[in-house]
C-alpha cells in the first residue's frame, strides 16, 4: 500500500475536506476512485450506485476501510467522499491516511513515469572521474520541503572503509543525472557520503 495523502481539516457544511497530498499524481483523485485507510470506519455508501443528488443511508455498524471520492476540486485540493456528505459525518475521517496500491498507482502513470516506490532497492551508481561506483541501493525516500531525497543504505565495502550505513542524496541536477527503475546515476553523490 502505498501512502498518497493525509485528510486535514473540515471545509463548509457539506463534507469536504482539505488533501494534503504526497503524491506526484494528484491526478488519481477523480470521482469514483478508492482509497484506503488503516482505520475501521462506519460504512456509509448504498451497495447500489446511487445519483449524486440521492440521500445515501448510513449503516454505522459495518466497519469498512475503503474511502470513495464523490468530488475533488484540484486547485483548492477539496475532497468529498461517498456517504460523507455533512461537516458531521466527516469529521470522523480528519487526519486519516489514504492509501492506495501499487497497481492501481501504475495505472495512472504515462509512459517513462516512475512511482518512486518503486525506486527501493535501485542501486545509486555515482560517476567519478570517468568510472562509475556503486555507492549502496534506496532503502527509502524522504520529502523535506520541496525536495526529494534518496535515504540510501550504504553498499557493504564502502562500511569497510568506516564511511555511514546510510546518507542522504537530494534529488537535484547538481547529483541526479537520471533515474530509472534498474539504477540512479549520480554524480558528486561520493562526496555527500562522505562528508555524511
Amino acid at each position: 500500500m502505498l501512502l498518497v495523502a493525509k485528510i486535514g481539516r473540515l471545509v463548509g457544511v457539506h463534507g469536504a475536506l482539505k488533501l494534503h497530498i504526497m503524491s506526484d499524481f494528484p491526478s488519481i483523485f477523480v470521482p469514483e476512485a478508492r482509497f484506503y485507510t488503516k482505520a475501521s470506519l462506519p460504512y456509509k455508501t448504498p451497495a447500489h450506485k446511487s445519483p449524486p443528488h440521492a440521500q445515501s443511508h448510513a449503516s454505522s455498524d459495518m466497519a469498512h476501510n475503503t474511502l470513495i471520492v464523490r468530488s475533488f476540486h484540484p486547485i483548492k485540493h477539496h475532497i468529498i467522499f461517498e456517504g460523507y456528505h455533512s461537516r458531521e459525518s466527516a469529521a470522523q475521517l480528519v487526519n486519516l491516511e489514504l492509501y492506495s496500491t501499487l497497481e492501481e498507482s501504475k495505472k495512472i502513470c504515462k509512459e517513462g513515469e516512475i512511482l518512486w516506490q518503486e525506486l527501493l532497492g535501485v542501486p545509486i551508481i555515482d560517476r567519478t572521474h570517468d568510472q562509475d561506483m556503486q555507492l549502496g541501493i534506496i532503502k527509502d525516500i524522504e520529502r523535506i520541503g520541496e525536495i526529494d531525497y534518496f535515504l540510501v543504505a550504504t553498499q557493504a565495502a564502502l562500511l569497510h572503509q568506516g564511511l555511514p550505513k546510510t546518507f542522504l542524496i537530494p534529488n537535484i541536477a547538481q547529483y541526479v543525472r537520471s533515474i530509472s527503475a534498474d539504477s540512479i546515476l549520480t554524480h558528486n553523490a561520493l562526496l555527500l557520503l562522505q562528508e555524511s
